[in-house]
């Protein structure tokens, strides 16, 4: 629970900060390196397949993680409904344990 906190905690001061920053107004548009708007400037379609490759580069990691964790999850939860399913699942507490009695009983 603490680190919870200390998460929610983190992403609050995160958002405020970035909030404050649309506010002030210091976020500045990007603007391309003077080489890649000379190169834009041409009516070439080398530079509009360059920028395509460059985007499919960063969609593919991006799809290929989240595709495993879809098929991790799904994966997770068809095990769960298996087991509850054949009564494997134990839904009962676990017995105390001998450190959690009070060693005054003995």
């Amino acid at each position: 629970m603490k680190s919870n906190n200390r998460l929610t905690r983190w992403l609050l001061i995160v958002a405020i900060a970035f909030c404050a920053n649309l506010v002030s107004g210091n976020l500045q548009q990007a603007s391309a390196c003077p080489m890649c708007k000379a190169a834009t400037e041409e009516d070439d379609a080398k530079p509009r397949a360059y920028m395509y490759s460059i985007l499919f580069m960063l969609a593919v990691p991006g799809t290929m993680v989240g595709g495993m964790a879809a098929g991790l999850v799904a994966v997770s939860r068809r095990e769960s409904a298996s087991l509850a399913e054949n009564g494997l699942v134990d839904d009962e507490l676990p017995a105390a344990s001998p450190q959690d009695t009070d060693s005054s009983s003995v």
